[in-house]
């Protein structure tokens, strides 16, 4: 390979676009929530006889499993918001469809007089819980939501905001139902 003076600024050119380009990228941050965690290691039981009593009150733990696809929790659904000092953050109301133990639908997220569609994904877990992934379209939010479901037509749980702008995730409580005999709007 022959190579003349004059290539050398184009070469030159090149690797200082690669490296400003890989300056420029940054790695994102993944801030996983802490979240309501059922799993057994993270529940710190201080005494181990009253493991298999906690579990049966609680419903399980918190694990994929064959069993949560026998539960149905296709429907309508309205959840409210409210953050760490019990002010209302907003309503969804959402249509989930499910296969086996995935989660999923579209509804619409609303705060005072404003509305935004929403996206919702998921999973059933083991037991009586739920994760609920809600995305606002609009102002793009992504409610991360943790619930359990006893009955499977009432709800509750917590969730954490996050926002696009990067800002400290706002963390709050979660309840709902079931609201098939209301048109979501």
């Amino acid at each position: 390979m022959n190579m003349r003076l004059s290539d050398f600024p184009h070469i030159f050119l090149i690797i200082s676009i690669l490296a400003i380009s890989a300056y420029a990228s940054p790695t994102p941050i993944v801030i996983e929530p802490a979240g309501m965690d059922l799993s057994l290691d993270r529940m710190q039981i201080s005494d181990p006889e009253h493991t298999a009593e906690y579990l049966a009150k609680t419903g399980g733990t918190a694990k994929p499993g064959l069993q949560t696809y026998g539960r149905n929790l296709a429907g309508n659904w309205s959840f409210e918001l409210k953050n760490m000092k019990s002010l209302p953050i907003g309503d969804i109301e959402l249509r989930l469809h499910q296969s086996e133990a995935a989660l999923f639908g579209t509804g619409v997220f609303k705060q005072g007089l404003n509305r935004q569609m929403a996206t919702a994904e998921g999973s059933l877990l083991e037991g009586n819980a739920m994760i609920l992934n809600v995305l606002t379209l609009d102002s793009v939010y992504l409610y991360r939501m943790t619930l359990n479901s006893a009955d499977g037509n009432s709800t509750s749980g917590a969730f954490t905001l996050y926002l696009p702008t990067g800002e400290a995730p706002v963390k709050g409580t979660v309840s709902g139902g079931r609201s098939d005999w209301r048109r979501i709007s």
